[in-house]
């Protein structure tokens, strides 16, 4: 079964934040989470969104 991964940096931030979960979806409230506490994010907007979700890869090991 595949396996996602996010990691910041790869959606334009110069930030080591990686997080990897079983669905692309399950990652997403982490992402605003982590958003919110370390760029104060407080709002993501869909511009952003799309920005995350194109971040996130399938891991392929």
């Amino acid at each position: 079964m595949p396996r996602y991964n996010f990691k910041c940096s790869e959606a334009g931030y110069k930030c080591s934040y990686e997080v990897d979960g079983a669905t692309s979806e399950e990652l997403i409230p982490k992402i605003k989470i982590h958003a919110r506490y370390a760029h104060n994010l407080f709002e993501v907007s869909e511009n952003t969104l799309v920005k995350f979700k194109s971040a996130i890869k399938e891991k392929t090991s």
